[in-house]
């Protein structure tokens, strides 16, 4: 890559950063941190305004309204471009390195001033560092890609650990999480397998072969994963959450009754006793199950449980 290139390349690195510090620079132009400096200067001289920012987060900020356009895009369009930008960054999109290089090839030719950066916080972002995730996914990537057998040690939900030989078909986000479906050859049945609870991955480059009955459909929909258990109806009362509830949809058929001012009836089918138990209980007082009769039983149990834990309050 020559020095042009490389200034080219700047500039779009810049134009989908708010700040780049020297190193990481250097290391997506694959050159010398010392180099850097000279290409910076380069490109001051041909009109691009960038700013040197110190500090422990310091580095260089390209000045965006002299960026050259040549995109007629309208505003609209523009903040549709960032926001998506910023939605995949803040949202651990495992590919995000090539996503920025593709999108700052649009970013360097258009202003960007008049648009107010977006930010997407997340609740409970995951513990496990998002570079080892990547590591899990790109291994899983060429195992899809060249139909190659893994092995993986994997922490299931009851935090057991076990070893599996699997089949890799997709991989795939739901709810935050990135997850692969594939074919467990240690019980002979396809599964769904959290990539951040895969503690070890090899692949072992011995291939397998697609199955000819395999259709993604019996695995996954627009509501999730099929096979995650049976499908239960719910009906549940809720307290002054109608604008909450409303603004998402929570499970198959589902439909909303407002009662009155302050009560309100969910109704829908939903999988996995588990999920649908905490689903209930991230409500509190106020959510009241009218049925089934088993989600009942299981409150009940389950607030008897946390009375014994907390005890008389009166104590």
């Amino acid at each position: 890559m020559g020095k042009t290139a490389r200034c080219i390349k700047i500039v779009q690195i810049l134009s989908t950063r708010e700040i780049v510090n020297t190193k990481e620079l250097a290391l997506v132009l694959e050159t010398n941190p010392r180099n850097i400096k000279e290409y910076i200067k380069e490109l001051e001289e041909c009109g691009y305004i960038i700013y040197s920012i110190t500090g422990k987060n310091g580095g260089y900020k390209l000045d965006k309204s002299e960026t050259i356009p040549s995109l007629k895009l309208t505003l609209s369009e523009k903040m549709v471009l960032q926001e998506g930008t910023q939605f995949l960054r803040d949202s651990n999109y495992l590919n995000q390195n090539a996503f920025d290089e593709a999108i700052g090839k649009i970013f360097s030719s258009i202003s960007l001033t008049e648009i107010t950066p977006t930010s997407i916080l997340e609740r409970y972002p995951l513990k496990m560092p998002k570079n080892e995730l990547q590591k899990r996914y790109v291994i899983l990537k060429d195992a899809i890609d060249n139909q190659l057998i893994c092995k993986i040690l994997y922490n299931n939900s009851k935090d057991e650990q076990k070893s599996h030989i699997i089949e890799p078909y997709k991989l795939y986000a739901y709810n935050g999480n990135w997850f692969v479906l594939a074919y467990n050859e240690s019980i002979n049945e396809f599964g769904y397998f959290k990539l951040n609870r895969i503690e070890k991955i090899e692949s072992t480059r011995n291939h397998f072969t697609r199955m000819k009955s395999y259709d993604e459909k019996d695995y996954l929909d627009e509501f999730g994963m099929i096979q995650n258990g049976e499908y239960y109806n719910i009906k549940v009362e809720l307290t002054d959450l109608y604008q909450v509830i409303s603004e998402r949809i929570y499970g198959k058929n589902q439909k909303i009754e407002k009662i009155d001012d302050h009560k309100s009836i969910l109704e829908c089918s939903m999988q996995n006793k588990e999920m649908i138990k905490s689903f209930i209980l991230s409500f509190g007082k106020k959510a009241k199950v009218i049925s089934p009769d088993w989600l009942i039983e299981e409150i009940n149990d389950e607030i008897k449980i946390m009375n014994e834990n907390y005890g008389d309050i009166n104590d």
